[in-house]
């Protein structure tokens, strides 16, 4: 079947030209002269691929490409911008990091420059979706988390070493999450390992798991070997260990499998793929493949990258780390890197390789004329709460309902230099990367992916002359762009309402702004999660209103099982409802989401102590941690 294209340009002489090229080479072409109208057929036809021009009037190829990127339908669709001012190596690289699957072609091009730039992406998309398993070889996973991260992937890595088979579950490019089926790598042996687990007590906990139908972590709570806090850092360990342990697979086969979607877990991975590659390289890469890997950059010189989107990733640095990151400014070369710091030759090789993979690094063959002085910093990713959820909305309002200069907080007369100042301080504030060791919702993460790309958009056009002076005529002719975020601020301003209703019991009025919150979000998983409860507390006998708010909070797990509320009011539901087999399970999703949950470890001993009563047998071993919370 031939590949649909469609054409976004309103020059029609650029359409018809591209259109007939298209449909004689086999394609089956379309062309549109407006953005909005190319939207709506992408949104509602399937296409293989879009070629867009970059300074669209009414809407800029950045723009489509952005709202592309944020529908399932569309999110891996592969964008080509044309452009007739030509872009710098480097912003075309900070938009294609922006944008993922994006290329860059100046006009005016050639038939074989066209051609040649096709072949690469179907190429790349066929690789992607129709090829068999790949064999692996010295370097294929560090590259390849590299490279799904930059695509920003979602689907399946699926990996296999012998008899070992692993899958890692790829979002948006970061890895969060890895299933096995090694033995040694089950939660009970990784203990034993570690010292904190005798091998009879793993034992017996596998017995009492099988016996009770029962995750092992809660029964290792029950016998007392392991605290909420300790169940819920192993696990995380855990998933985090499988994807590590195969940087030491030099054979095998590797396979991705693109999907928009898959069932989430609440343990996640919580490193980028930036830190990953290093404590891999760190951990498992030998002496041998790192002098092979860097053989060939030895007479480069290093310095650190230009494009903030690779430069400003979390990669967890030590303080040798950092001090070889600053030295690579253009003006040594690797080998003199290394050789400066004879008594850690291994480690700076490792730095060094981490930093390359991750684009951290670029290379040349001459030194630079003047070194970058900027260094690595940023502050460290916080644990999300309600200060910073309002500092990121109101951002996200500042930058958002701004035009470019506003957004980066320059003027019009702004040089240069300090623009890119401004984007590089910007773009490290609110680089994704950042905001990994966060409980972020995942429509909060779409609002930190949506300014990091209005950001570099609008860097990218004010760092250009030609650009900048196009984008001031627009504005002077038709006043800034304005994005509507009313139902943003409208949803959050319900949801604080409903809160402040919940407090004082008023659960029918925070259950109707809650409602409302959902209706104008309804990505937001958190915001179903308190319209359920409200809901059900607000009629707690009626079964029809039981039945919608589990119906909800299961849709609201689906898309967060990593907020413990959800498990925690469905469980309580469940209980009303009589199925006491499946709040069991909720209060235990609880406290693997949330040691410190106390509602569940409460509603746990409880049921416990009913069990106790009924049948009078009570394991020597059973919930030792939970008398704990018996005072």
């Amino acid at each position: 079947m031939a590949r649909h294209i469609l054409i976004i340009d309103d020059d029609r002489e650029t359409r018809n030209f591209l259109t007939q090229a298209f449909n004689a080479a086999g394609f089956n072409a379309e062309s549109v002269d407006r953005g909005a109208t190319g939207l709506r057929k992408l949104l509602s036809e399937d296409y293989d691929l879009v070629l867009v021009d970059y300074n669209m009037a009414e809407i800029s190829g950045p723009k489509i490409c952005q709202a592309l990127r944020k529908h399932d339908k569309t999110r891996e669709i592969p964008v080509i911008m044309t452009s007739a001012a030509p872009l710098s190596a480097d912003q075309s690289k900070e938009v294609v990091a922006a944008y993922g699957n994006c290329e860059f072609l100046s006009r005016p091009f050639t038939g074989p420059a066209l051609q040649t730039l096709l072949e690469r992406i179907f190429l790349a998309a066929d690789g992607r979706q129709a090829s068999g398993p790949r064999p692996i070889a010295d370097y294929t996973i560090p590259l390849q988390l590299h490279r799904l991260y930059v695509e920003k992937a979602t689907g399946l890595l699926h990996l296999q070493h012998g008899q070992a088979k692993k899958v890692v579950y790829i979002k948006d490019g970061y890895p969060i999450f890895t299933r096995s089926n090694v033995l040694s790598e089950c939660l009970g042996r990784m203990l034993v390992r570690e010292g904190v687990l005798s091998e009879l007590d793993c034992d017996q906990s596998v017995d009492l798991s099988r016996e009770r139908g029962r995750l092992q972590g809660t029964v290792l709570i029950e016998m007392g070997v392991l605290t909420p806090q300790d169940l819920h850092e192993a696990l995380t360990r855990q998933v985090t260990e499988k994807l590590l342990a195969t940087f030491a697979w030099k054979e095998g086969t590797w396979q991705f499998v693109p999907g928009k979607d898959f069932k989430k877990s609440i343990t996640r991975i919580k490193l980028t793929p930036a830190t990953l590659i290093l404590q891999g390289i760190t951990r498992f890469w030998s002496a041998k493949q790192l002098d092979y890997f860097l053989y060939p950059y030895g007479r480069e010189y290093l310095k650190q990258t230009g494009n903030p989107h690779y430069r400003f990733q979390e990669i967890n640095l030590n303080k040798r780390g950092e001090a070889v990151f600053r030295e690579c400014r253009g003006v040594k070369t690797l080998n003199e890197i290394v050789d400066g710091h004879p008594l850690a030759r291994r480690e700076v090789q490792q730095i060094l390789t981490a930093l390359l993979i991750s684009e951290m690094l670029d290379h040349q063959p001459t030194a630079e004329a003047s070194a970058i002085q900027d260094s690595l910093g940023g502050s460290e990713p916080k644990v999300i709460n309600e200060s910073l959820r309002r500092k990121i909305l109101e951002e996200y309002r500042r930058i958002m309902d701004s035009d470019y200069f506003g957004a980066l907080m320059v003027s019009r007369r702004s040089e240069e230099d300090e623009i890119k100042k401004a984007y590089h301080r910007l773009a490290k504030e609110y680089h994704p990367d950042r905001f990994l060791g966060t409980e972020l919702s995942n429509e909060m993460r779409t609002k930190i992916n949506e300014m990091f790309q209005y950001l570099t958009q609008a860097y990218t056009v004010l760092n250009n002359r030609k650009t900048r002076a196009d984008y001031l005529n627009k504005l002077d002719g038709k006043g800034h762009r304005r994005v509507d975020i009313n139902r943003v601020v409208e949803a959050e301003s319900a949801y604080q309402e409903g809160l402040a209703y919940l407090k004082i019991n008023s659960f029918t009025k925070a259950a109707e702004a809650f409602r409302k919150a959902a209706e104008l979000s309804p990505e937001e998983p958190e915001y179903k999660t308190y319209f359920a409860w409200a809901l059900y507390k607000s009629d707690p006998e009626n079964q029809a209103k039981q039945t919608r708010a589990a119906d909800l909070l299961q849709l609201s797990r689906e898309a967060n099982p990593g907020l413990d509320l959800t498990h925690l009011y469905l469980g309580k539901i469940y209980l009303v409802q009589g199925k006491e087999r499946l709040a069991e399970k909720a209060f235990e999703m609880a406290v693997q989401a949330n040691p410190d949950c106390a509602e569940a470890l409460r509603e746990l001993r409880l049921m416990l102590l009913r069990r106790e009563q009924q049948g009078g047998n009570k394991d020597s071993h059973s919930w030792d941690l939970f008398g704990r919370f018996r005072k």
